[in-house]
């Protein structure tokens, strides 16, 4: 299948976007100044909004590049701050003449205050703690200054070692096998394992090199254009493609950094090392030797650049130094291979109700493969899910996008296309006016039958694009929350190496390029899907969306393109006056509107009391409050929930994956919001 470069996507985007792995760019400044200028070129010629790069712009980067390198102000001081402010209107200027002045300032001196409050810390954590004086840890955004000076800082990190004391002493003490020790012995064992997380915290940051700093520095200028432009170094931009994609190439072992050592957490059923049988969990990793190259000793690395040695091309050899849990030391060559990540692809599930079958399809991302025309795509995925469950004799079919943050513009065109014959999907607008409509040119439909869509808060681009379209066409009921993230916009990659074209040179920036519409003419920007029948959750009242976010573009409308709606079987007006009518005065909503309300509430707590005997009493008025909306998570519903028999046998011979679909299904049988999805169904049919 034809692959695409442009992307409709959000969470997995914006996760990726804000994580430290840059290139190791050494101390070469000419080639930072090269992705700067590069960068500033592309977003100057082809993003959807240019921006007037100004004093006003300098002072937002400013703002935004600070909260990111110290977003607690844990680390900077009040001086450290007025001497950067000198430069609040000059960031527009650096930008044009890629002067890195500001940028070298501000991470010498993040370095310099990291290494400080290490000693502060290793000092605070020797001496025991006072629980019984009256003082808090502030944590609200508005409450949280720069210290004033060093004493001010060091008495800031106090409170937060002390705070962490707190919770680790709490917990030894409701911990039955320590009901005999005295309290000064369980503070001590508290604080002790404080010090060895703040040193192995340190550990880390200390290894981070200087230049990993520089994709806080860059997103500072790109995400004032929209929260969606970012720049990608090259591992930033293989971890991506990793993502989206579900697959990767290694050896299908999950670590962990313990302490500085890899250390495998999980092996992937039917990977080279589940296969091969000598790696076992809790085995720490402790050198890498590529085929022809000298070990690498990994011990201390960074868990991200140690996975980096570890991983490699399908087929090629790697040998591990491991140390086994019973301290023998054992080399174990192995061969790579394509691992495929289960919980990425679409799944399905028979549900039983009174008799009838109905079917659930559950896609967690619109994923692609960019690497491999072969690789997995959600399309081919759902048309044989969508296959399987008629063969179960479904009397209707729930697609579940709720959480499903977006990814490939093609395939939700593509996954449009099952359910209609063809006709327009979507129209993308670039910055010039000049409109596309992307459709679905195959006049065959694999599933006719009842169709219900569900979404929440979360779900994002790519799925608001399918949500709309069937809900302009008629062809399904959408059911979720008071409305969908809000985010209408398009992405794709640009190569920064303009010369060479070498993405594994500079890295890339992923860039917005156009507007998407619905059939209809409105955007989904801000404003998201509004479905059909709206039903309250935790997320309801959270601040998560598109229109939460730094810089978001605005919403607007164009003309509507010509359609054939679906001859539906039902009046949608009927359909929500039943479930309006079925769902009042119901106890479980009611429940999670206050729980939603609550959860919102305690989100805006700004501090916490450092007196022991003060914070015990806080947590339990809170988990008291807390315990009216536990039946929220044991409600259970009167659907039985099972796998379509196609992939029974697999679930016999993978029993890491039989047990994830036995959670799966656990959950499904206790979800509210698929009864409501079959009670609308039946209604439908």
């Amino acid at each position: 299948m034809k692959k695409t470069f442009i992307l409709l996507s959000f969470l997995s985007m914006c996760f990726l976007a804000f994580c430290f792995c840059t290139p190791d760019l050494g101390t070469d400044d000419s080639k930072i100044k090269t992705i700067i200028k590069n960068v500033r070129n592309t977003l100057t010629y082809m993003h959807y909004r240019p921006q007037q790069i100004d004093d006003n712009f300098s002072e937002d980067v400013f703002k935004m590049y600070l909260e990111k390198v110290d977003p607690s102000k844990r680390y900077f001081l009040k001086s450290d701050f007025e001497h950067f402010k000198k430069d609040i209107h000059n960031l527009d200027d650096y930008f044009n003449n890629q002067d890195l002045t500001f940028y070298h300032s501000t991470v010498d001196t993040i370095y310099k205050r990291i290494s400080e409050t290490k000693a502060y810390s290793d000092e605070i954590l020797k001496k025991p703690f006072d629980f019984t004086t009256e003082e808090d840890l502030l944590i609200g955004d508005d409450l949280i200054q720069y210290a004033a000076d060093k004493k001010e800082a060091k008495e800031l990190w106090r409170k937060y070692l002390k705070y962490n004391t707190l919770l680790e002493l709490v917990r030894l003490q409701e911990d039955s096998t320590n009901v005999k020790k005295a309290f000064k012995d369980l503070e001590k064992e508290a604080r002790e394992k404080v010090a060895e997380n703040t040193t192995d915290f340190f550990r880390r940051m200390e290894k981070r090199k200087k230049d990993e700093y520089l994709t806080l520095y860059i997103n500072s200028f790109t995400e004032k254009y929209d929260p969606h432009t970012s720049y990608f170094s090259p591992q930033d931009k293989d971890d991506f493609d990793v993502s989206i994609s579900g697959q990767l190439e290694g050896i299908g072992a999950r670590l962990q950094d313990k302490k500085g050592n890899a250390t495998i957490m999980e092996l992937v059923i039917g990977g080279p090392a589940w296969k091969d049988g000598q790696l076992e969990v809790g085995d720490q990793i402790t050198h890498v030797k590529q085929k022809g190259e000298d070990p690498v000793n990994i011990v201390g690395m960074l868990l991200d650049e140690a996975i980096r040695h570890i991983r490699g091309k399908k087929g090629t050899e790697v040998i591990l130094t491991v140390k086994k849990k019973d301290g023998s030391i054992k080399d174990i060559k192995l061969i790579r291979d394509v691992i495929e990540q289960e919980e990425v692809f679409a799944r399905s599930a028979v549900i039983e109700d009174g008799g009838d079958k109905y079917g659930v399809i559950y896609l967690p991302e619109f994923y692609t493969n960019f690497n491999d025309k072969n690789g997995r795509d959600p399309s081919d995925d759902i048309s044989k899910e969508i296959i399987e469950l008629k063969k179960e004799n479904i009397k209707g079919l729930i697609f579940d996008l709720r959480y499903n943050g977006g990814g490939s513009l093609e395939e939700v065109v593509e996954i449009a296309g099952l359910f209609i014959p063809k006709g327009p999907i979507v129209q993308v607008r670039r910055s010039d006016g000049q409109m596309k409509v992307h459709e679905d040119r195959d006049p065959s439909v694999l599933y006719d039958g009842p169709l219900v869509i569900m979404v929440n808060e979360l779900s994002a681009s790519a799925s608001e694009i399918l949500a709309a379209a069937m809900q302009d066409y008629g062809r399904a009921v959408i059911i979720g929350s008071n409305k969908t993230y809000g985010k209408g916009t398009v992405q794709t990659f640009i190569p920064l190496d303009q010369h060479t074209y070498n993405p594994d040179e500079y890295g890339s920036l992923k860039l917005t390029i156009q507007k998407f519409y619905r059939v209809n003419g409105g955007s989904t920007q801000l404003r998201g899907v509004t479905p059909d029948i709206t039903l309250t959750d935790m997320l309801t009242y959270a601040d998560i969306s598109e229109g939460k976010a730094h810089d978001a573009l605005p919403w607007d409308q164009i003309k509507a393109v010509k359609f054939d709606r679906w001859a539906a079987k039902f009046n949608i007006d009927d359909v929500k006056a039943k479930s309006a009518n079925r769902l009042k005065g119901n106890a479980y909503l009611d429940l999670m509107e206050k729980g939603a309300r609550y959860y919102q509430d305690l989100d805006k707590i700004d501090r916490f009391p450092l007196n022991l005997e003060k914070y015990k009493a806080d947590r339990k008025m809170r988990e008291d409050k807390s315990k009216q909306f536990d039946s929220i998570d044991k409600y259970k519903t009167r659907l039985k929930i099972k796998s379509p028999a196609y992939e029974l046998p697999k679930l016999d011979q993978d029993t890491i994956l039989g047990t994830r679909r036995k959670n799966w299904h656990k959950d499904l049988s206790n979800d509210f919001y698929l009864e409501e999805s079959v009670n609308v169904l039946k209604d439908i049919s």
